[in-house]
């Protein structure tokens, strides 16, 4: 009965919310109506998604698999992963991931705790294939904030810095993917660590001169407890899901291989 009236609530608000818009702009149409209502919904669903304070570096950091660099110390942190495959209930082995940038490149780190790290497994040595039956992690960027799949590029790596792109914009070219960024990353005593270098090149991006919100999200796959952790909690699908947010994020100027591909 709870769920119910909750369903029945929430159908209702973003009843409200749809029909006061449309009411604004004066007409309403059915068709109107509940185009409006998923817009309401989608916003709702964004509101609960976690963000992450962008900051600019003047020193990047040595890509090695090590988080000692000045650059890791006081970048913002985010936590609290929760489990998808077990209905979002916080993660039994968190992580804890880091982001910076320069006008050349965005910078990321992640450390994934493990209670049992003689139980992590690396087998592909090879880039540009992706990770299946070990562990890995996937940073997710959305440089145009659609929350849209086909608008996200996917990097991922394993234990072993071995990397993988999924999705990269067109202008890319699909042979040069795996020399124009960098990973790096090493087993320690309670978990793993990787560092990841991604030029702006690789990324079709706003052209801003304010600074945006970057819709980014990063999922762990954990082959020992089967394990799915994301950072920012989402349901099972692609589009319109609740994906962080990079706040305040200023990109650099395009440069003119972005520019004449868009």
């Amino acid at each position: 009965m709870k769920a119910v009236l909750s369903f029945s609530v929430i159908f209702i608000l973003l009843f409200a919310i749809g029909c006061e818009v449309l009411l604004q702009k004066g007409s309403i149409e059915i068709e109107d109506i509940f185009e409006a209502i998923d817009d309401a919904s989608r916003a709702m669903k964004q509101q609960n998604a976690k963000e992450l304070p962008a900051v600019k570096i003047d020193e990047p950091p040595i890509i090695d698999g090590r988080l000692h660099d000045t650059a890791w110390q006081n970048a913002p942190q985010g936590t609290d992963f929760t489990d998808r495959r077990a209905g979002g209930a916080p993660a039994e082995d968190q992580s804890t991931i880091m982001m910076v940038y320069t006008d050349e490149a965005i910078y990321f780190a992640g450390y994934f705790f493990d209670s049992e790290p003689g139980g992590i497994v690396a087998r592909q040595v090879e880039d540009q294939i992706r990770p299946f039956g070990e562990d890995w992690i996937s940073l997710t960027i959305d440089p145009f904030h659609t929350h849209q799949f086909r608008d996200r590029t996917f990097f991922m790596a394993n234990p072993l810095g071995s990397k993988f792109v999924s999705h990269p914009p067109p202008f890319v070219d699909p042979a040069e993917i795996s020399d124009m960024w960098k990973a790096a990353a090493s087993i320690v005593d309670d978990g793993w660590i990787v560092e990841m270098e991604i030029p702006w090149e690789m990324l079709n991006y706003p052209e801003t001169d304010e600074p945006i919100d970057i819709g980014i999200n990063v999922d762990r796959g954990h082959h020992r407890t089967g394990a799915n952790t994301w950072w920012s909690k989402v349901d099972f699908i692609e589009d319109d899901r609740a994906d962080g947010h990079w706040v305040d994020v200023l990109p650099p100027p395009k440069s003119s291989l972005i520019q004449d591909n868009q």
